[in-house]
């Protein structure tokens, strides 16, 4: 009985610590999700600048901004996006994300479509997801 009772306990430890580990590696995923739903919504939303101090890798952000303030220049203007395959790898803390925008640029009303693969890694620092590419190339 106390042989049973011993060996119910050590099984009942591992599926505990199981279940934790799982927990941890999904609510990573479950925020990486939100951040690539964050991101991409506020480029949707004409709020490109924000989307670069949010979400973008410090070390690019510069170079972000400029080109955010470029296309806004231009007239550009996203009139939709999908979210075409999203893989979280909690394991390595990244993630990687292809995106696909419908946008046009002033004065023109031809709505054109572009794919755009974004690198996502989480940083232990900040307890956030950061965006490691940049704005793809927009003509």
């Amino acid at each position: 009985m106390i042989r049973w009772l011993t060996n119910g306990m050590a099984l009942f430890s591992c599926v505990m610590l199981t279940g934790c580990a799982s927990v941890t590696h999904t609510g990573l995923c479950a925020e990486f999700d939100q951040s690539v739903k964050a991101y991409n919504r506020m480029l949707r939303w004409h709020e490109i600048e924000n989307a670069g101090t949010t979400y973008i890798d410090p070390e690019l952000r510069d170079h972000y901004l400029k080109q955010a303030e470029s296309l806004k220049k231009r007239g550009f203007t996203v009139a939709d996006f999908r979210i075409l395959s999203s893989k979280c790898l909690p394991k390595n803390k990244s993630g990687d994300v292809i995106a696909e925008f419908d946008y046009y640029i002033m004065p023109s009303n031809r709505v054109k479509t572009l794919s755009y693969r974004q690198e996502w890694v989480y940083q232990e620092s900040i307890k956030s997801w950061i965006l490691k590419t940049g704005l793809p190339v927009i003509e």
